[in-house]
């Protein structure tokens, strides 16, 4: 798996690198929905600085947001902070803000180029991001 997962007190880290397909996309957002720390969870923070090339369509992006809309109904307080630099990955994220939006997902969604940035975002937005687990 092309994704390292770092679980913190109230949220969940992912670091993505090389090339990313929507497959794996599903693997790590399962891995969230499936660990009971999902439901305290305030934040994801998706790390694309080392990703490559992201092998997603744009049915993959439609169904990801859907997903994730259903989520959103239980776990309705979710900040999403992406870091990229590049602008293919970033601009297949921005379609799937850009859906995720169009569906009235309760998430908040911004996107960094710089993890700093990010963190300060959600600290701003009352998300403690400080204490970590693993």
């Amino acid at each position: 798996m092309p994704y390292k997962t770092t679980w913190e007190a109230n949220g969940i880290v992912w670091r993505f690198y090389g090339d990313v397909t929507a497959e794996e996309i599903e693997a790590a957002n399962d891995e969230f929905y499936r660990d009971e720390r999902s439901d305290i969870s305030t934040y994801q923070i998706i790390d694309v600085l080392e990703v490559n090339d992201v092998e997603w369509t744009d049915m993959d992006i439609k169904e990801m947001a859907a997903q994730d809309k259903g989520a959103s109904l239980l776990l309705n307080r979710i900040y999403v902070a992406y870091i990229s630099n590049k602008e293919a990955v970033t601009h297949v994220l921005e379609k799937y803000i850009e859906i995720s939006q169009m569906l009235n997902s309760s998430w908040k969604f911004k996107g960094f180029t710089d993890m700093e940035s990010a963190r300060d975002w959600l600290k701003k937005a009352g998300t403690d991001t400080s204490s970590q687990k693993s």
